[in-house]
Parts: C-alpha cells; sequence; structure tokens
C-alpha cells in the first residue's frame, strides 16, 4: 500500500510534485523516501504516522526537517 503523504510546505508546489512523484516510484520506507528527495531537500525528514488501528499508511514530509508555517519560507 503507498503511504498517503503530508506534506510541508505544501504550498511550495515543486517540492510537493517532487515529494509525490518519488513516492510513486514505490519506496518501500520513509527513509528510502529522504533518500530520494535528499539531494533537492537536505534537511528533509520524512516520519511515518504511527495510530493504532489506522487503516492507511501515512507519513509526514518536512521539507525543512521541521513543521512550517504556510508562505514562511516565502518570507512572507
Amino acid at each position: 500500500m503507498r503511504a498517503v503523504l503530508i506534506l510541508n510546505p505544501r504550498d511550495d508546489h515543486e517540492f510537493v510534485d517532487r515529494a509525490r512523484s518519488a513516492s510513486a516510484t514505490g519506496v518501500g520506507d520513509p527513509a528510502a523516501l529522504e533518500d530520494a528527495l535528499r539531494g533537492w531537500y537536505p534537511a528533509i525528514v520524512v516520519r511515518p504516522r504511527e495510530l493504532s488501528s489506522e487503516p492507511v499508511v501515512v507519513w509526514y514530509v518536512y521539507r525543512d526537517g521541521h513543521w512550517i508555517p504556510e508562505r514562511s519560507w516565502q518570507g512572507g
């Protein structure tokens, strides 16, 4: 089952497209997705969401290694 990605910042369209494309290649775990994106985003962090009984796989993907508010990465 392919993971559902929660992307931050989601308004960086280039980042979103790259993350979705990398995920679509069939990466098997969060570390593999990090490795696939590290060339563009050196601080990338991918963490699985681990809720008991959740029927889907969800990964949080932080371009800058942590959550940032929308648009703050653009300076505004």
